[in-house]
């Protein structure tokens, strides 16, 4: 790698599989292997295919089930590349650098005892700094990478890993080797939280506990001084001592966007509470300045499928509509429909003015805007084909509004339906708001404004407002008629026939006592029962918005104000 990489080319390949995939891990060599113990282990591998025996696991964290033949070769022929390996070395375990021939975090590793290994490690990154491990404050061996460190700020107290209290050891450890327990410590909290994320039996992680360690891991420069003489010892002209610095800049992006791989599982899974406290944790990491913009960037890219998912079902849909304009509606709400689930999750993982999120919801909201534009233009304009689409239509473009992000959008879409309201308002009945409206039932009203006393004369200017109604509404109003005709006559049958037929003998005194109270009856019936209903519609009618806007211009019913000829 040369100084001119990118600080992002550091760490290219990174993802929640990163233990499971490590060649160390995967093929069981300790990363002092050299080229020679790389080749006897490659040529042990195809004995053992060609024989048909077992392939020798890891004694470190052996992975379930057992990698295969293929497994262990691509491992192999990552650790014959000098940056892949560096990788993989920098996401494995560090042994002491003091010339110990027994590393006993590493031992405890391979007897089945991680705990045993924290306690160890904790213990030597304490003895070795005097404090916590991860203390900015500590000092360590000077950067000789030849290039700015890393700014370093405060980290918290490390707390208990295990169960019981570690027990510093009697004499400081070197700092190679604290540097190395730091590190450690961060790497196999890490893969145990991602063993039980993928299915693996255990505790729920603590995530923040995570961040944590490896925040003491960014902030200590000795681990970063430790990774330079490693890169010093492998003596490749293809590695340099500054990609040091540039994996130590890539860190937090690569740990938070495994994070984001974490989240994206969850949501996918319907676990909102998993989803939720990865991205708590997250949030919270202290990883340095940049660990914001790295989180946005690591969820951005996590999301960029549901993004995807979103702008080819959109564009499908504009390709229907294009090609078969009558059927424009129908894609624009297949849009809305469609687009409502990634939408949702991108929500759970974005930040309101995140710009993935902002885009895709404008898309989702401008391309059913678009089917419908391209439905207008080739739909029935009768006005019984109208007033059915006219109702979708309004729906569409209201949830369309709801969809979009940015406020520009959502004035546009807002412009287009207030068009679509003002044009609903004539193709369906305004008494019952439900069926089309029928030319030949409407009601109609005439209304003055306008008006100029001059000397002489009274000018004003009149309108007759056209009132939509179905037919239906029409002939209901008509039968009330007729029924209150109806009731008006049998009052007076009822008032003739009664007293005739129980005061035979009476004469007509009691005729005329009946017909008058059916002439009360008749009064009361006509003002409390169709009286109350022509108010009821007549103040149904003043709603009408054509004749609300007239109204607040100052006009009023009738064709001449009170008063002129006739009115």
């Amino acid at each position: 790698m040369t100084a001119q990489d990118s600080d992002a080319d550091a760490l290219p390949r990174v993802s929640a599989r990163i233990y499971r995939q490590n060649a160390f891990r995967v093929t069981g060599l300790p990363l002092s292997s050299t080229g020679r113990d790389i080749r006897r282990k490659a040529d042990m591998l195809a004995v053992i295919e060609k024989t048909g025996g077992q392939i020798p696991t890891s004694d470190i964290l052996p992975l379930r089930p057992a990698p295969s033949a293929g497994d262990v070769r691509a491992a192999l022929d990552r650790l014959g590349d000098p940056r892949q390996r560096l990788v993989d070395e920098f996401f494995w375990f560090w042994p002491a650098e003091s010339g110990a021939a027994r590393d006993e975090g590493i031992a405890a590793l391979a007897a089945g005892d991680p705990d045993g290994a924290l306690r160890h490690w904790t213990a030597a990154a304490v003895s070795g700094t005097g404090a916590a491990p991860g203390d900015a404050d500590t000092p360590g061996d000077a950067d000789t990478s030849g290039e700015p460190a890393a700014p370093s700020e405060p980290a918290a107290p490390s707390e208990p890993v295990a169960p019981s209290e570690p027990v510093a050891p009697s004499e400081p450890v070197a700092a190679g080797d604290a540097a190395s327990a730091v590190h450690n410590i961060a790497v196999l909290e890490h893969l145990r939280a991602l063993e039980v994320e993928m299915g693996a039996e255990g505790e729920q992680p603590d995530w923040v506990s995570v961040y944590r360690r490896w925040g003491h891991v960014l902030h200590d420069d000795r681990v970063w001084d430790s990774l330079v003489a490693r890169i010093r010892r492998t003596a490749d002209a293809r590695l340099d001592v500054g990609l040091a610095r540039r994996i130590r800049a890539a860190l937090p992006g690569a740990l938070l966007s495994i994070g984001a791989e974490i989240v994206v599982a969850a949501i996918g899974d319907g676990d909102d509470d998993r989803a939720e406290r990865q991205l708590t944790a997250m949030r919270a990491a202290q990883l340095g300045d940049g660990a914001r913009e790295a989180l946005g960037t690591a969820l951005r890219a996590a999301g960029e499928p549901w993004a995807d998912q979103v702008g080819e079902l959109c564009e499908e849909a504009v390709r229907l509509a294009t090609d078969t304009r009558a059927a424009g509606l129908d894609q624009a709400a297949h849009i809305l429909d469609h687009s409502a689930g990634p939408l949702a999750r991108l929500d759970r993982m974005l930040a309101p003015d995140d710009s993935t999120r902002v885009r895709t919801h404008d898309k989702v909201a401008l391309d059913a805007l678009r089917c419908l534009l391209l439905f207008d233009q080739a739909r029935d304009t009768s006005d019984a084909s109208a007033a059915r689409d006219h109702p979708r239509m309004i729906e569409v473009i209201t949830r369309a509004e709801r969809a979009a992000a940015s406020e520009a959008v959502r004035g546009r879409l807002a412009e287009n339906r207030e068009i679509l309201d003002k044009a609903s308002v004539r193709l369906t009945c305004w008494i019952c708001h439900e069926k089309p409206a029928d030319p030949g039932a409407a009601i109609t009203r005439w209304m003055h404004g306008d008006v100029v006393r001059a000397v002489r004369e009274l000018r004003w200017n009149k309108v007759e407002v056209t009132v939509p109604r179905c037919r239906s509404c029409q002939r209901g109003e008509r039968g009330r008629g007729w029924l209150a005709a109806l009731r008006c006559a049998l009052y007076f049958v009822v008032a003739i026939s009664l007293p005739t037929m129980l005061f035979t003998s009476a004469g007509g005194g009691y005729i005329f006592l009946a017909v008058l109270v059916a002439f009360f009856a008749l009064i009361v019936d006509l003002n409390v029962v169709v009286g109350s209903a022509g108010r009821r519609q007549r103040e149904h009618i003043d709603l009408f918005p054509p004749i609300v806007e007239l109204r607040e211009k100052g006009w009023r019913n009738g064709e001449r104000p009170l008063g002129v000829g006739g009115a």
